[in-house]
């Protein structure tokens, strides 16, 4: 399968890597594709109604926005690389990825396969967005009954796809860092300067506004009450920021050397939580859509029922008006025999912890990253041994298995509560957003700092580091 994906890259147009490339060029290249990408979240598609969806953990993971250039955004290339990895590293498909040349195969097979799901999924989005018939929920007025639109809607959302794919490249081989984590950065980072923006100068909500119409006491409660998201956002991102930097030591001995390795604490980066934030958001609507079956039957009553676990395990979904919100989770009922929102909640909490702590054990043998696996690759470097234990296999694979497994199920439980709790709490872009946004600046930020050393170095002196 990689082989005859491969095979059709070379019809496609192609992003050659440079030989070298200086710092400043790959700043530069960086600020285009992140301009070109911001032009294309701002480009509302022609024949489809302008619309402000709010954000949603999809939109967020996939840096995309409904109705724009950007409606698939980095879907594709997201499914293509999962699907690919979990068919190659799970077994599934038989491919050699050690050499240089197979790699080079596996990544022109991802463009392609990336460019049939962007076909694909803007089929279904088009049809979602104005219909087949033209009579879609979204399609503008003065394109409604017009069967033409569907093929012109659909000619934008996956030119806009394709455009993502290559600008993916060009930032992977030419900027500081992949598309795919510039691109998520960028819309997470965006997600919270609007949000912030929204809660200080909205008219009916804002905090600014309000302070200009209210006195007394009002004020001040108002005030504090609104304030809440920003507070918690700003603890979501220092909280985030010191776990990611702990890092777990495991003993070994290398040639005869004492020395220990560092693993961090977020062991399989942010895998886990993404996998059950999506999957999360989808049981959600699909669950809502379950419910609403006006049929009868035992069968129907199953699903129905079905359907209110699906509700009950995802977010609740709210606009940041935080008097509301409150009173919600204070004194709101489920549409589910009355279950307290507040319930609701705490169960979106925990399916968010137990669903990363599944993924993440299911991710880690996937992909060869759990105790047995590293114990295997420790044993096979004679110069490589466990500090304090003998060079039996069996002795080996146990003690690396509690190091690396009990740190797999720690901290893919922790990251799901973490993302679950910033939920709850209304952290801006999202708990999830966050920890993925951390996790990038995390790689990009010692760039920009040797970037600043040679070029600003007074820029440095400055912020108060040391050049």
């Amino acid at each position: 399968m990689i082989e005859q994906l491969a095979s059709f890259h070379k019809y496609l147009p192609s992003i050659q890597s440079p030989k070298s490339i200086s710092l400043a060029d790959k700043f530069k290249y960086t600020f285009i594709v992140l301009f070109i990408y911001f032009i294309m979240f701002h480009t509302y598609i022609i024949g489809v109604k302008v619309t402000d969806p709010s954000v949603n953990i999809i939109s967020t993971l996939t840096a995309s926005r409904i109705g724009t250039l950007l409606t698939l955004g980095i879907a594709p290339l997201i499914v293509a690389s999962l699907l690919l990895q979990l068919l190659v590293k799970g077994g599934a498909i038989k491919f050699d990825l050690n050499s240089q040349e197979s790699q080079k195969k596996f990544q022109e097979a991802q463009v392609t396969f990336a460019i049939i799901i962007a076909i694909l999924q803007g089929l279904f989005s088009a049809i979602s967005m104005v219909g087949i018939d033209g009579n879609g929920p979204l399609v503008a007025d003065n394109f409604r009954g017009n069967q033409s639109v569907f093929i012109l809607v659909l000619i934008q959302v996956v030119l806009g796809a394709i455009i993502i794919i290559y600008l993916d490249q060009i930032s992977t081989k030419y900027g500081l860092t992949s598309g795919i984590s510039l691109f998520i950065a960028a819309g997470v980072s965006y997600s919270i300067v609007s949000l912030l923006g929204y809660l200080l100068l909205d008219e009916s909500i804002g905090i600014f506004p309000n302070l200009l119409s209210q006195t007394g006491i009002d004020k001040l409660q108002f005030i504090i009450i609104q304030s809440i998201p920003i507070a918690t956002t700003f603890l979501a991102i220092v909280i985030i920021a010191y776990i990611q930097s702990y890092k777990l030591p495991i003993p070994i001995n290398i040639a005869g050397q004492s020395r220990k390795i560092q693993l961090p604490f977020f062991y399989l980066t942010t895998i886990p939580v993404i996998f059950s934030s999506a999957l999360l958001f989808i049981l959600y609507q699909l669950g809502i859509a379950m419910m609403s079956i006006s049929e009868n039957g035992i069968l129907i009553d199953i699903i129905k029922i079905i359907g209110e676990i699906f509700y009950l395990m995802g977010p609740i979904l709210h606009d940041y008006n935080m008097n509301s919100y409150i009173a919600t989770v204070i004194m709101g009922k489920t549409p589910i025999l009355g279950i307290p929102e507040l319930i609701h909640i705490i169960i979106h909490i925990l399916s968010m912890a137990i669903l990363s702590l599944i993924f993440g054990v299911i991710w880690a043998e996937t992909i060869g990253q759990d105790g047995k696996s590293v114990a295997k690759l420790i044993s096979t470097n004679p110069s490589v041994t466990l500090e304090g234990y003998r060079r039996d296999p069996r002795m080996l694979e146990k003690k690396v298995s509690e190091y690396i497994d009990g740190l797999i199920r720690l901290s893919s439980f922790s990251i799901g509560l973490i993302a679950g709790i910033s939920d709850a709490l209304l952290v801006l872009g999202t708990g999830t957003g966050i920890l993925l946004m951390i996790s990038i600046y995390e790689r990009i930020i010692p760039q920009i700092i040797e970037f600043l050393k040679i070029y600003y170095p007074k820029m440095l002196v400055i912020l108060g580091e040391k050049v």
